[in-house]
């Protein structure tokens, strides 16, 4: 008999908060730092906050442009670790190259390391941003990109040697991006890519999509249960965020909104 893959995994405590996709961007889209900021002086409380990715628009941590310009949220993020709040922070397509930049109590998780194991209560919970086994255009993209060849060519041919130009040009772009849109036919497409994933588990959680969806699959039962597929809304679109109970406190996974 194999051993279980999820016994020594790390565990989700019970109130835990998940967010994703806030898309920070000094230029304007600013709504995830006063709510960082409100968890942080213990106006929200939690035990456990997990951020699921893109956190920010642009923060390559090699860069320290991108550093000092998410330096508010860096500072914010820190300050929760600080405080003894358990922080988790999965790298994204937007947020990379996070060793060192942030306070050595956040727990990073490198996109090489994801989808990671999880346990809560008696379930199996896999967690990811969400980049996974996408379009192979795009996958070969977010690999090299990645890689330290990919970030010094991109450093030399973008011109960010001077003035940052290709960053600069990037926070605008990014600003005017659409984040709300719907993907159509998304239920079955996604579960088809992630299949093995439902069926060893009960939760699968990720964000990257902004569907702000749940399922339960029915083809795929996990010691007795359907097991559940969570896409986490973008918190730049919806101003919410996951809050996880046990399931006798009532709705397993909450949706909250944040209102300042």
């Amino acid at each position: 008999m194999r051993p279980d893959p999820f016994i020594g995994a790390p565990s989700i405590k019970s109130e835990a908060i998940f967010l994703a996709d806030s898309h920070y961007n000094p230029l304007g889209r600013i709504e995830v730092l006063p709510f960082l900021e409100a968890i942080g002086r213990g106006e929200v409380k939690t035990p456990q906050l997990f951020l699921m990715g893109d956190i920010c628009d642009a923060l390559i941590g090699r860069f320290r442009y991108c550093r000092e310009r998410n330096k508010p949220i860096i500072d914010a993020i820190d300050l929760i670790a600080k405080s003894g709040i358990e922080v988790w922070y999965f790298e994204g397509n937007h947020d990379f190259f996070l060793e060192g930049v942030f306070d050595k109590a956040v727990k990073i998780v490198k996109k090489s390391d994801q989808p990671k194991r999880f346990t809560f209560e008696n379930k199996r919970v896999w967690l990811l941003h969400g980049d996974y086994r996408v379009e192979l255009r795009y996958a070969i993209y977010a690999a090299f990109i990645r890689t330290r060849l990919g970030l010094v060519l991109s450093h030399i041919f973008s011109l960010n040697f001077w003035d940052n130009r290709l960053l600069k040009s990037m926070e605008n772009r990014l600003l005017k991006k659409r984040l709300r849109y719907n993907i159509v036919d998304f239920q079955n497409a996604r579960i088809k890519k992630i299949g093995d994933l439902i069926a060893s588990s009960n939760v699968v959680m990720e964000g990257h999509f902004h569907q702000n969806c749940r399922y339960k699959v029915e083809e795929s039962f996990f010691e007795g249960r359907r097991s559940l597929y969570c896409n986490l809304a973008s918190f730049a679109c919806e101003k919410s965020y996951l809050r996880i109970q046990s399931e006798e406190k009532g709705a397993f996974l909450r949706e909250e909104r944040w209102e300042r």
